[in-house]
């Protein structure tokens, strides 16, 4: 497929993250939140975002070239972004890594007070690319989410290969992919955030994103089954969420792209299956109409 890759997804759960996740839960809920719950809520997620930097670090020095957050799981208020953006840049720098910085911010007096980002930065401490999910999940997400990017981000990373983003829900639908596939998209990033009743059944369904277009995939998740593959479907990674006493996922990861032919046709191999599937049908349906035709010939000859 390619030249292997050293990556290390990463999740913060547990103690660490309970007060962060208190807060979520109570403004899923609708909750009013005054100007003391947003500093609470603020500082319970600096507990969390500390130690996903601290993380970084770690994965870093151990020799990962590619690191990568699951799913919202660094959370700040929208006026902190930037200062959190600059630390993983800064971070970035210094261990000359791509840190892929999967960011939920709230802006709190907004109506659509959620942006659920992908921020790629590389070994010059500059951003790379920003992606904002494109399919928020109906209900509350998607009532707050502000609008999504169009299509998934791609650019060269030097060192990895061509890169792109998207994020969760995103996955779930092939025709997000044709475009990213079309500009030699080589490892995607699919950050995402599952509950034990989809696991693992999630991961699995977005394998069949990597299959089809033909990229290797690092799918890091919260409450979910992580997971490193290539084109082929191989797992090169896998962590259990619900299993694992550290939730860092680590692979040497082949990255580059396998050519298929649904990246070449896209959801025209379900219509000519289905034309396929039709032509056997009408066959059959022929060969037998002949067959009884001949039949009533062979009887009628007999009696007359």
């Amino acid at each position: 497929v390619g030249e292997p890759v050293r990556v290390a997804g990463i999740t913060v759960a547990g103690d660490v993250a309970t007060g962060r996740e208190a807060g979520l839960s109570r403004l899923m809920k609708g909750e009013a939140f005054a100007d003391e719950d947003w500093r609470a809520f603020a500082a319970a997620s600096r507990a969390v975002n500390e130690e996903l930097l601290r993380l970084s670090e770690q994965e870093a020095a151990k020799g990962a070239k590619l690191l990568l957050w699951s799913e919202g799981n660094a959370v700040v208020l929208a006026a902190e972004l930037d200062a959190l953006v600059a630390r993983g840049s800064a971070l970035a720098r210094e261990r000359s890594v791509w840190l892929g910085m999967s960011v939920a911010s709230l802006t709190p007096d907004a109506e659509r007070m959620l942006r659920n980002e992908l921020i790629l930065v590389g070994p010059e401490g500059k951003v790379a690319w920003r992606y904002v999910k494109s399919r928020p999940v109906p209900g509350w997400e998607a009532e707050h989410s502000i609008a999504g990017s169009t299509e998934p981000a791609v650019s060269q990373a030097p060192g990895v290969g061509v890169l792109g983003g998207a994020i969760c829900f995103d996955g779930d639908f092939p025709g997000v992919f044709a475009s990213a596939s079309a500009r030699g998209l080589e490892l995607l990033l699919l950050p995402s955030s599952d509950w034990k009743g989809i696991s693992p059944l999630h991961t699995r369904q977005a394998v069949f994103r990597a299959v089809e277009q033909g990229f290797s995939m690092v799918r890091q998740v919260n409450q979910g089954l992580s997971v490193a593959v290539d084109g082929y479907g191989r797992v090169y990674g896998e962590l259990d969420h619900f299993t694992a006493e550290e939730r860092v996922l680590r692979a040497e990861l082949p990255v580059g792209r396998v050519p298929t032919l649904y990246a070449r046709i896209g959801d025209s191999i379900g219509l000519l299956s289905g034309l396929v599937a039709l032509g056997w049908v009408l066959q059959a349906s022929v060969q037998g109409l002949i067959m009884r035709r001949r039949r009533a010939d062979s009887l009628y000859s007999q009696n007359a």
